[in-house]
Parts: structure tokens; C-alpha cells; sequence
């Protein structure tokens, strides 16, 4: 039988990973909200019912697996008071998910319990959503050795990708992560509004870029960076660069984006082998000015 579970904090994430857990056999034993409806609502969404919900923060003790899903800011107090409040074993295991903060954040006085981190590379916007684009999704593991069979499993379960990382590169790590995801938004709806500041309604910007950027992204995904990158400062068309920075002169928050951009792109380019030193040159000096 598989190791039952309590979760506490039934956010999206909480609720996305204790769906699928469940899904694969892993017992839940009990669902701790800071109100009664909250966990109610994880209950319901995660195993059907609502009977398993509470407000008591000792009873996620009786579980063999705590999953510790509350706010990055938060994790620290809620651990200290769960370990603190409660007896548990050096059988048991907590486990938060959060991209930014080491396994070790959990451990509270003399818990005996083993710590470790799990954290899914994937937007937690939906937990529906969220819950369905597990399968398939990269988790970084890290934390106490001997917890990391443990997290391999679940990780499995949940139909991911488990990869280590050290504890001192987790917020580089998460960095990474931030630019890849949290920017690729913000990007899109810097784009989105130059395509009103052209006329086009806002509700259809969206979906005029959506095709553009599906398709950016398989072309990463299928030929990698350096050869998936289009556009044109890999071909060399100073022109067209030199244009795009006087069509945004008004706007020139925008402009010294572009421009930073512009200068890593640059840099892809000539990675690439696609773009000659002169052409190089030209572009260097446009975005430099």
C-alpha cells in the first residue's frame, strides 16, 4: 500500500499535486485550510468529498507524506508550528513546492521528520489545468538524501519528469524559471498592447499573437535556440531594427526593452554561425545608440 498524505495549504498547487496523487493510490488522509470552506473546496476537487477537511493544523500529523503547498513567505512559521505543535517521526516526510526556497526551510527544532522540496517546472494559473499538465512535466527534487527515493516516486506517480538540483543554484534556478515563464507573459502582452496602440481590438491581440508564439515555441523545442530563432537580427536585416526603434520613439520604456533584448538576441545570432561579423557590427551599433 502506498504511503498515505495530508495536505496543508489547499492552493492550486496543493490541490493540482494531491489530485493526481490521489489518482495514483496515495491515501489522503486530511485537507488543512486556514477556513473550513477552503479545505472543504481541496476536498472536494481532490478526492470527491469534503469529509476529510479541518482547520486543525495537528491532524496533517497522522499522515505519512505532509505536503506543505501555503505561500513561499509562509512556509517557514507553518512548518515551525506544525513541527513544534506535533510528534512526528523519522518516518514521516514534509515536503513543500516551491521553486525559490531549500528543502531545509521545514525543519523546525528537533523534528526528526526528513525534508525535501519538489518543484514542478509547469504555471499553476488553473488547478484543473495544472493538475492535467503534470504528466510529462520536469520536477527538480532537493532536500535530505534519504527522502529522495520517496520523491522520485511521487514524482513518477504524478507522471513527471524528477532532475536534482543543488541547494545553493535553487534561486538562480528559479530565475530561470521566472524569465522562461513569468517574462514569456509579460512579453506577449507588451506585444498585445503595440498591436492596439495599431488599431486592432484588444480582445483579438491575443489571439492573432497565440499562433506566433505556439509556433516559437515548437521551433525551440524542435530545433533549440540557436537555429530556432528567427527574425531579423539572425538575418542580418539592420534595416528593419533600425525602423522598430523609430516606430517606438514615443514609447521609450519600450525602446530600452527592446533594445536589451535586441542585444541578447545579438548575441544568439552570432552563436548561431548565421550572421556575419559585419552584419553583427551594424546591429551592435543600432541598439548601442
Amino acid at each position: 500500500m502506498k504511503p498515505s498524505f495530508a495536505l496543508i495549504g489547499p492552493g492550486k498547487v496543493g490541490c493540482a499535486v494531491g489530485k493526481q496523487l490521489y489518482l495514483a493510490g496515495y491515501p489522503l488522509k486530511t485537507v488543512v485550510g486556514r477556513t473550513l470552506e477552503g479545505a472543504a473546496d481541496g476536498c472536494v476537487f481532490m478526492a470527491g468529498n469534503s469529509e476529510l477537511a479541518t482547520t486543525d493544523l495537528s491532524a496533517a500529523a497522522e499522515a505519512n507524506i505532509i505536503l506543505l503547498t501555503t505561500k513561499d513567505g509562509q512556509l517557514a512559521e507553518v512548518a515551525k508550528r506544525f513541527c513544534l505543535s506535533t510528534e512526528l517521526t523519522s518516518e514521516q516526510t514534509i515536503i513543500h513546492f516551491s521553486g525559490l526556497l531549500p528543502a531545509e526551510i521545514l525543519r523546525a527544532g528537533n523534528c526528526p521528520a526528513a525534508v525535501i522540496s519538489i518543484h514542478p517546472l509547469l504555471p499553476f494559473a488553473d488547478r484543473k489545468i495544472a493538475a492535467e499538465k503534470l504528466k510529462g512535466c520536469p520536477c527538480a527534487i532537493e532536500g535530505d538524501h534519504q527522502a529522495y527515493k520517496l520523491a522520485l516516486d511521487l514524482v513518477t506517480s504524478l507522471g513527471g519528469l524528477p532532475f536534482q538540483i543543488a541547494t545553493d543554484k535553487k534561486t538562480l534556478y528559479h530565475a530561470a524559471a521566472c524569465i522562461a515563464s513569468n517574462f514569456t507573459v509579460t512579453l506577449a502582452a507588451t506585444a498585445c498592447q503595440l498591436l492596439e496602440d495599431c488599431g486592432i481590438d484588444a480582445a483579438q491581440a491575443p489571439q492573432l499573437l497565440q499562433p506566433l508564439l505556439m509556433a516559437t515555441l515548437e521551433n525551440f523545442a524542435a530545433l533549440g535556440a540557436q537555429q530556432g530563432l528567427t527574425g531579423p537580427i539572425v538575418r542580418g536585416d539592420s534595416p528593419t531594427v533600425d525602423a522598430h526603434i523609430s516606430a517606438l520613439e514615443k514609447q521609450p520604456q519600450l525602446i530600452d526593452l527592446y533594445c536589451t533584448l535586441a542585444r541578447k538576441t545579438l548575441s544568439l545570432a552570432a552563436a548561431s554561425g548565421r550572421l556575419s561579423a559585419a552584419e553583427e557590427a551594424k546591429i551592435k551599433l543600432i541598439i548601442s545608440e
